[in-house]
């Protein structure tokens, strides 16, 4: 229901705003009694919305409804400048709207009693507080300039800037006369005069809020300049990774994830107890029939734990659910908030006709969650598990409304790498504003176990000991993890947080080989050579590569020899590269794994340090190093940018990284990652105290919820090092990134 005021309600207005409206609008305030027989009318209505009003019923309809008078588009006679005094007519142009904004800024500046410094023209009118009265108060104001106005211009307009170019528009003449620029704009020579077709009104669009909320955003850091804008736009194919988020083996968290890798933990365990009694399976004889003989993996903490009703499911359909697809949901959430979005932010992205344009894009591998369904039948409990990849991608489009491309990917271990590919093609071709993407892998049956003992796959050893000596395996490792992406020019645009740039992409397939599982190094070479080409990039530059790095006798050698003749295409140096692998750390996470390299690599970029990879104190006999432009990193170092002298120029070149995944079946993928240096400076920072104090906004469904929020948020400024200035980023972010939830704090 649209209530209008209440004469014993607690909103008021003063005498003269009350006359005010009763004259223009017809609307007076209503007494109790007429207004509560209002709502039992509109109750009994059966309608979805209705407006109530006490006065002038037909003054009101009248106001509401009447056409707003605009000049009709006329051939006008004008004349073009010549090409010397385009630059002169630009910046008169901008000059002129800055003009306007002024000046409409101080039309508000007293109903709105703010100072016009604190008016941001870009900002949403509903962060002004601006309700049905005061659009009346502001359009009376305006009324005294520019004469009769339509009473509905604050609802067509979401921003003073859009306002301001209704006025410059439709008002051209009065502006100009009450700026005094009539005579200041003209340039000094003309063209002859050509006619030219008046330009039509302002007008307010969809898609003009996203822009909005992306000006909000960027509104306390220096704007870039056009031409930096321009350079930004010819980088059209680079990709910003702008939030990112995962859980792996000892890590709830990436800040828990960044303590494994530059400590350099091993997380691998013995098979635990909520995943199956691995007693009944293991013997160390590799080859007894029906048996494993590993017992070791990387597993998840609470992979069973899930508040479906956080995300309207009900327990019973999240019990019939992949663990998969639960733990891909909680991640995406995850990282959008980590990024300083909400579902309804990004759904602001229009396309095709459809908000939220948005894609979600998630590799994935094993689905043996319906073999617990398929075992129940046979004990005579017709128990139906679905076993729907797709669901994984699909549930969290439908959870969040978004209407971009939505598919689940099974390239077996590069699926995640591959579902970044599609997601920056995706980007790239225009299908979509923004994506999401990674991957999720859960080991919940001892099928998985069973099989990859079967193959000679699985380590007996119980660790990945990539490029180390005696390799003969790799351990399983659970892993979850997603990127939020968008085109490197919009990000900064929108003055995003940017981990890291996707300088480029690449997949192939390995073909016919020596055997079905055997890699293929020329399409390893080929596909990695093809990352480089793409990205523009000079591949000496390359001081870090986050390898596949299984930890098997055969792949590791595969591995570097394709690595190493891609190289030595572009240069003979030796031993310059470091490299490395997750998977030494967490075990083989498979679909999984790429996300969880990335991740590593983006973490590092954060941290400007190099974190060991395990098991390789002695290197693996069969691989020459010293031969090659690669060195095992083994101890926790800074990364310092490389400074090189390349085609007889030396300079410092950005840290550069590749991230390899190569599926078992042949499927290969790699991607280029580049740090992001900001060209732009941050303005002053803000000082806060208690004359300019910040809010800290924290809500959640419930009390107890609630009160974990405030604890993680005092654990993490514990843990971090957050410099002085950033409490305004922070009361920003949780004012404008996170949901609103029922229930506030304190």
């Amino acid at each position: 229901m649209n209530w209008p005021l209440w004469k014993d309600g607690g909103m008021q207005v003063d005498e003269q705003s009350a006359q005010m409206m009763k004259q223009r609008l017809g609307m007076t305030a209503i007494d109790t009694r007429s207004a509560m027989l209002a709502f039992n009318h509109a109750w009994m209505s059966g309608r979805d919305q209705v407006l109530v009003m006490a006065g002038n019923p037909e003054l009101f309809y009248a106001k509401l409804t009447e056409q707003q008078v605009v000049k009709p588009a006329v051939p006008l006679q004008a004349t073009l400048p010549t090409s010397e005094n385009v630059p002169f007519l630009q910046k008169s142009e901008e000059v002129l709207t800055e003009k306007a904004i002024t000046f409409i800024k101080k039309q508000l500046s007293a109903v709105l009693k703010l100072p016009v410094q604190r008016i941001e023209a870009d900002a949403p009118m509903e962060h002004y507080g601006i309700d049905s009265i005061m659009t009346t108060q502001l359009t009376n104001e305006l009324e005294k300039t520019f004469g009769s106005l339509s009473k509905t211009l604050f609802f067509e307009y979401q921003n003073i800037r859009e306002l301001t170019g209704y006025f410059i528009t439709a008002y051209e003449d009065k502006l100009m006369e009450v700026l005094g620029e009539r005579e200041a704009v003209q340039p000094a020579e003309f063209a002859e005069p050509v006619a030219v077709q008046q330009a039509e009104p302002f007008l307010s669009t969809q898609g003009s809020t996203m822009r909005n909320f992306a000006s909000l955003r960027r509104s306390r850091l220096s704007l870039p300049t056009r031409d930096e804008r321009n350079e930004r736009m010819n980088e059209a194919m680079d990709i910003a990774i702008i939030g990112v988020s995962g859980r792996y083996p000892g890590a709830e968290n990436l800040h828990q994830f960044w303590e494994v890798l530059k400590n350099g933990q091993d997380c691998i365990t013995e098979i635990p107890n909520d995943r199956w009694d691995y007693h009944l399976y293991f013997d160390e004889d590799r080859n007894k029939p029906g048996k494993t003989y590993s017992k070791w993996g990387g597993f998840l903490q609470g992979v069973d734990q899930f508040d479906p009703l956080f995300f309207n499911i009900s327990p019973r359909e999240a019990e019939m659910m992949d663990p998969q697809e639960r733990l891909f949901l909680q991640c995406v959430y995850e990282t959008l908030e980590d990024a300083g979005y909400t579902r309804d932010n990004l759904g602001l992205y229009n396309g095709f006709g459809l908000e939220g344009n948005v894609g979600v894009y998630v590799g994935a591998m094993y689905q043996e969650y319906q073999l617990y369904g398929a075992q129940e039948q046979i004990q005579g409990n017709p128990l139906a598990l679905p076993g729907l990849p797709a669901s994984i991608a699909n549930r969290v489009s439908y959870y969040c409304n978004f209407h971009g491309p939505s598919m689940t990917v099974d390239t077996m271990c590069s699926s995640s790498i591959t579902a970044i590919h599609l997601a920056c093609q995706s980007l790239q071709r225009g299908e979509c504003e923004v994506s999401i993407a990674g991957g999720v892998n859960v080991s919940i049956h001892p099928n998985k176990y069973l099989y990859l003992s079967q193959g000679k796959f699985i380590s007996s050893r119980g660790r990945c000991e990539s490029f180390g000596e005696g390799a003969e395996g790799y351990v399983p490792g659970e892993g979850v993890g997603a990127v939020l992406l968008k085109p490197l020019s919009q990000a900064v645009e929108d003055r995003d947080q940017i981990y890291g740039i996707i300088k480029a992409t690449a997949i192939n397939h390995g073909g016919k080989t020596n055997g079905y599982t055997v890699p293929n190094p020329k399409a390893q070479a080929s596909v990695i050579g093809r990352a480089f080409k793409k990205a523009g990039i000079e591949p000496r530059a390359i001081s870090y590569m986050e390898a596949h790095g299984t930890g098997t006798s055969l792949g590791d050698p595969i591995e570097i020899a394709g690595l190493n003749s891609i190289f030595q295409e572009y240069t003979d140096d030796k031993q310059f590269c470091a490299l490395g692998s997750a998977k030494s750390n967490i075990g083989h996470c498979e679909s999984a794994a790429g996300i969880a390299g990335l991740t590593k690599v983006l973490l590092q970029l954060k941290y400007k340090q190099l974190a060991p990879s395990l098991h390789s104190r002695v290197l693996n006999p069969n691989i020459d190093f010293t031969g090659t432009p690669f060195v095992v990193q083994q101890d926790l170092v800074d990364w310092k940018r490389p400074v090189l002298e390349i085609d007889g120029e030396r300079k410092e070149y950005p840290r550069i990284a590749g991230v390899s995944s190569f599926g078992a079946g042949g499927s290969n993928a790699h991607i280029v990652v580049e740090e992001y240096i900001p060209t732009y400076e941050r303005s002053s920072p803000i000082i806060v105290d208690s004359h300019n104090p910040v809010i800290i906004v924290l809500s959640a469904k419930n009390q107890e919820q609630l009160k974990l929020q405030a604890q993680r948020l005092l654990k993490d400024i514990a843990d971090q090092s957050y410099p002085e200035d950033s409490l305004i980023d922070m009361a920003y972010t949780l004012q404008i990134g996170r949901e609103a939830w029922r229930s506030d704090w304190p």
